[in-house]
């Protein structure tokens, strides 16, 4: 099972960082929060997991 804050606080992150590339566009650590916790219940709402990659089913 994989940690809901840990998922969280990646896309946060991810958010953050694409908004740093637009300054007319900014967006604060705690919104991105916000919208990193709606984006992954959406995700699930929609059937869909995020789960850790396997390494040992991996085929890279």
């Amino acid at each position: 099972m994989v940690d809901a804050h840990q998922v969280n606080t990646i896309i946060a992150t991810t958010v953050c960082a694409f908004f740093k590339e637009h300054p007319d566009a900014q967006i604060g650590i705690e919104e991105a929060k916000l919208l990193a916790k709606q984006i992954a219940d959406t995700l699930n709402e929609a059937g869909l997991q995020i789960a850790a990659l396997d390494p040992e089913s991996s085929t890279r």
